[in-house]
């Protein structure tokens, strides 16, 4: 088994009238600190400023942390990256104990951020927002649903080599997200879960089957990163700050203690800077990530919120990403059903997804005393990425021989899991399984 870590991240930049969003995050810290959770809140410098006492506390007492919320940032790339390091240095400078290694926030979608992050140090870019299409001005679908390193020209695909850390903004339930098309309804999020009707007060039922999935999925991962956000000033209704009213506000808190008691004693709590550093530690290169997913009924939406979503039920789902590509897979399907090409150049019409996908076909699959052979021909009309997901039991087996296979997983009772990399034309692809 792996590891399931879980990250809590507050943003917590807002000021007006020289006051910033304290009673919010008071209430996150006392109601959310005493499970172990440590809070990473994500600060401009004069949020930092006015709360200096409180996060110092909470930083000595619970370990909690802060982040740079990445401020407007426009003009050269020299321009830009002045702005960046004066902001953290004018953090660093208010908490002498902080080292701000994560930068994180709206702006995180600047043509040059994985330079600037480079450039200035820092670890890691949170923010990111798996299969996500406008929605508050960010559209990051194609990039993979968890933490990689960030190729330094393209933000949104992976690199093959130790680089800056991204992260995502939150947590989605990767099979209805992935299915339906709306990215913010599936998530962790208790604000949205809430509107959509999809959790209420103590009533958290698909978020227990939503940590399920993902602490299921640390049998075929060495980590799983699990992150959660709130903003700190949707928890307070003064005459600053009522997005939500003080009956929305104890509903999500109710809902984020009954998370976190369930999450519990299935994961580790880190924050994000002892989040990258363990990404870090073990890899170095974008860790492959192989998620099965299982579907989870659900009431009927509120169609105020949630108006054009579709809500399944779904097939199982298996879902895979690494260097090269990112595939989804429904259950009984062979093929893909999507490949985003990571060779391909990002554009808000395919999103790297390749539209011709080769369907495969099966030569021969022989069964033997202890062994099984197989061979399976692909054509494919260009060279691509290309994955096989051979639905069943194989927990029998190992994988003796397969030429040419980049990758190979079998998740016992599941499936078989083969990568590879097609050549323009025919492809046969021969497996031979061994028992174990």
């Amino acid at each position: 088994m792996g590891e399931l870590i879980h990250t809590f991240v507050a943003t917590a930049e807002r000021v007006q009238h020289g006051k910033t969003c304290l009673d919010g995050m008071r209430l996150l810290a006392e109601r959310l600190h005493p499970y172990g959770v440590k809070i990473t809140w994500l600060v401009s410098p004069e949020s930092a400023r006015i709360a200096q006492k409180e996060l110092t506390a909470w930083h000595e007492k619970d370990g909690d942390e802060v982040a740079l919320f990445t401020p407007e940032i426009e003009g050269t790339f020299e321009e830009k990256r002045a702005v960046l390091e004066r902001a953290r240095g004018e953090i660093e400078t208010t908490l002498p104990w902080a080292k701000v290694a994560v930068l994180g926030g709206m702006n995180h979608k600047d043509v040059d951020i994985v330079r600037l992050c480079e450039t200035l140090g820092f670890e890691g870019l949170w923010g990111f927002c798996w299969e996500q299409i406008v929605v508050d001005e960010i559209t990051d679908r194609g990039c993979p649903w968890g933490f990689y390193y960030m190729d330094s020209a393209d933000r949104l695909k992976p690199g093959r080599k130790r680089g800056v850390v991204s992260m995502p903004w939150l947590s989605h339930d990767l099979l209805k997200t992935h299915h339906c098309g709306n990215a913010p309804i599936f998530t962790n999020d208790p604000n949205d879960v809430a509107r959509a009707s999809i959790c209420s007060w103590e009533d958290i039922t698909y978020w227990k089957a939503f940590i399920d999935n993902y602490h299921r999925n640390t049998r075929y991962n060495d980590q799983v990163f699990l992150l959660q956000h709130q903003e700190a000033h949707e928890m307070e209704c003064n005459e600053r700050n009522h997005c939500y009213t003080p009956e929305d506000i104890a509903e999500s808190m109710i809902m984020l203690e009954k998370y976190t008691e369930y999450i519990q004693p299935k994961a580790t709590f880190m924050s994000l800077s002892e989040a990258i550093r363990a990404y870090r530690e073990h890899n170095e290169q974008t860790a492959s990530s192989y998620m099965l997913w299982e579907d989870t009924e659900t009431r009927p939406l509120n169609p105020d919120y949630s108006w054009n979503t579709c809500i399944g039920p779904w097939p199982k789902t298996f879902l895979h990403y690494d260097c090269g590509a990112q595939m989804v897979f429904v259950e009984g399907q062979v093929q893909p059903k999507c490949i985003r090409n990571y060779a391909r150049t990002w554009d808000a019409k395919d999103y790297y997804a390749e539209a011709c996908i080769p369907v495969p076909k099966l030569l021969h699959n022989t069964r033997y005393h202890w062994a099984r052979e197989i061979e399976i021909l692909v054509d494919a009309p260009k060279a691509m990425p290309y994955g096989l997901t051979l639905w069943g039991d194989y927990s029998l087996y190992q994988i003796a021989e397969a030429p040419g296979l980049l990758e190979g997983k079998i998740l016992p009772r599941e499936l078989l899991y083969l990568r590879y990399d097609l050549q323009a034309g025919e492809n046969r692809l021969r497996i031979r399984l061994q028992g174990k």
